[in-house]
């Protein structure tokens, strides 16, 4: 005789406890929005829509929400609310390529730690915007040269001395000129030459000193280290407390962060929008933002964008949307949730281009400048553009508040999800850990991440970040989806899949999936991938020029969390007994973890068994 318990209830069994839930779906929806919803969506998505005809880049942006965005989410939720496993453990399905799962851990452990030095800049900013005067808005400062000037109308715009050929090669988390871009990209705009009738000496805006002398305290190139910035470090150690503080009790304490992480940036956008549309000139910014231009439909170069966009600032690939939907009930309506995650993660895109090109066309009027002149992406935008734009209001330190409390929720949301998965990946591979364990995990895990990120407050951190920029991503999240795709699709095959999600969801998923999976999505994602090592250029930082060994270390950073996926195969098939052939056979098929979440498995049994 056996005893019943209640499977939902993780204190029922001491001995293997059941994994943690959310304790309301909402609490998952808004988790899953505000991973998505990032900082990408505001600087960098505006900037593509304004450059690539307007609103009539939504199209191809819907295209490919719709064709490829939406199908590989479903797929990476379902395979964590189905097994109910870690973002390597759910390879239970196909053990050779355990190698997705490690790839993608390794790859959110470099990018959180990425992640962490621009919260630590936003937070740097926040505590600067108390200030008043607002320290980027003179010139009399300790940080400031000879060639300071502060912006005055008619003065020239900020973004002329870069050019749209330097771009990263790897869209890590950003990518520049559509070829490579997440949204984050540091190489655009971040200097500027403002005319003057000596036109051999470089003028700089006081908002530029403030972020290249004051934040960064550049040094001259990536050999030149300098020193470590304390004020930087400072702020990166209290970016990583807030991240520990967000993921102390996993699920259970995300799941109350996020109804303000995930719901305040709205509030916050939504008032400094109100201000916006209010002052003068932000109608032609506006105008400049949404007036559409059909021709550039017919431009390969504004769907390779929509593609590049859609796909890297949805945390596709992450090993996020696995790690979150493992927490989930078994039934919980994932494809219902997916939908509504890619409408809010498209429209939240498009609302705050309102916002930047309303302050942007404010700015235009103020300074005689076209608003083409001033429009930039990335921190350029974040922490130059904008900031300015935002001193010229009454009342600046309100709105600079504002914006960078609005920044500073929507990073913590992306960071402690990407943080999340390597957490949940380590407790998942050690067997019966207890809340006191996990939390030494967590705890031991943001330590030596924070130690890691000490790096980029270094005087040449910036060069280093740009470099990981430059090449971190794009090789590996395009093998990671390519893949999931195609191991997914035809060994495990898409029709045995939809089987496992129709006992799943009590109704089988639309039958496009399977088409979409097998042929659209890996064939897309393979000609993208092609077309961006055809096109790759060697990095650069804004004039500076990498040595020629910074090449072969971008390119050991893009290898870094993309060789686990072969290393794994081959690690599998060695580790395997007897004929090769036997070897590859069970190499490539489900083991016998694979299968319903724990959970709903031992209930499951368990009526089959007192029938």
């Amino acid at each position: 005789m056996t005893t019943e318990k209640n499977v939902e209830d993780p204190a029922t069994e001491k001995e293997a406890p059941t994994r943690m839930k959310w304790n309301r779906s909402l609490d998952f929806l808004l988790s899953l929005i505000g991973y998505g919803v990032g900082i990408g969506n505001i600087w960098r998505f505006p900037y593509l829509c304004a450059k690539n005809g307007g609103a009539v880049f939504l199209i191809p942006y819907a295209v490919f929400m719709i064709t490829l965005a939406l199908p590989l989410t479903f797929l990476e939720l379902s395979l964590g609310q189905y097994s109910g496993k870690s973002t390597y453990d759910v390879w239970d399905m196909c053990p050779a390529f355990r190698g997705l799962g490690a790839a993608a851990t390794v790859f959110s452990t470099i990018n959180s730690m990425y992640f962490n030095m621009i919260l630590a800049w936003i937070l740097y900013y926040l505590v600067h915007s108390f200030m008043s005067p607002l320290p980027w808005t003179t010139c009399d400062n300790w940080w400031n040269t000879a060639t300071c000037i502060v912006k005055t109308v008619k003065e020239t715009a900020l973004n002329s001395s870069i050019n749209g050929t330097d771009q990263p090669f790897i869209y890590g988390l950003n990518q520049t000129d559509g070829i490579n871009d997440t949204g984050y990209s540091i190489n655009e705009n971040i200097f500027s030459v403002v005319n003057s009738t000596n036109s051999s000496v470089k003028h700089f805006t006081a908002s530029e000193e403030f972020w290249n002398h004051n934040v960064l305290r550049i040094s001259s190139g990536l050999g030149d280290f300098g020193t470590m910035q304390w004020h930087l470090v400072v702020a990166m150690v209290v970016g990583w407390l807030m991240i520990f503080g967000c993921i102390v009790k996993g699920v259970k304490t995300v799941g109350k962060v996020v109804y303000v992480t995930a719901t305040l940036p709205y509030v916050f956008i939504t008032i400094i929008l109100v201000r916006a549309v209010t002052l003068p000139g932000a109608m032609d910014g506006i105008k400049f933002y949404i007036i559409p231009d059909i021709s550039k439909l017919a431009n390969v170069q504004v769907w390779i964008q929509a593609l590049m966009q859609i796909f890297f600032s949805m945390g596709i690939g992450w090993g996020g949307f696995t790690t979150m939907a493992s927490y989930n009930k078994f039934n919980n309506n994932i494809l219902r949730d997916t939908v509504i995650y890619c409408c809010i993660g498209e429209g939240t895109s498009f609302y705050a281009g309102f916002v930047v090109f309303s302050v942007l066309g404010f700015m235009s009027h103020k300074t005689g400048s076209l608003v083409e002149d001033i429009v930039n992406t990335g921190p350029g935008l974040a922490f130059i553009t904008y900031p300015e734009a935002l001193s010229q209001l009454p009342l600046p330190q309100l709105w600079a508040v504002l914006f960078f409390l609005m920044l500073l929720f929507v990073s913590i949301d992306s960071m402690f999800v990407s943080v999340e998965v390597v957490i949940t990946t380590l407790t998942d591979l050690i067997p019966n850990l207890t809340s006191k364990s996990r939390l030494m995990v967590t705890a031991s895990t943001c330590f030596l991440m924070c130690l890691c990120t000490l790096i980029y407050t270094t005087q040449n951190g910036i060069y280093i970040f740009q470099l990981v920029d430059w090449y971190m991503a794009a090789l590996t999240l395009f093998s990671i989806t390519i893949l999931e795709s195609f191991v997914v699709g035809w060994l495990y095959g898409a029709d045995r899949y939809l089987d496992d999600l129709e006992m799943m969801l009590g109704k089988r998923p639309p039958v496009i999936f399977k088409y979409l999976w097998r042929f659209l999505n890996p064939i897309l994602l393979t000609v993208v991938l092609i077309f961006t090592l055809v096109k790759y250029q060697p990095p650069t930082y804004g004039d500076y020029v990498y040595p020629n060994y910074a090449s072969a270390l971008g390119w050991l950073i893009a290898l870094a969390s993309c060789m686990p996926i072969p290393i794994w195969i081959v690690k599998d098939l060695i580790g395997r007994k007897g004929p090769w052939k036997r070897r590859i056979q069970t190499s490539f098929e489900p083991n016998e973890n694979w299968g319903p979440a724990k959970d709903y498995k031992l209930a499951y049994d368990s009526s089959e068994t007192t029938m």
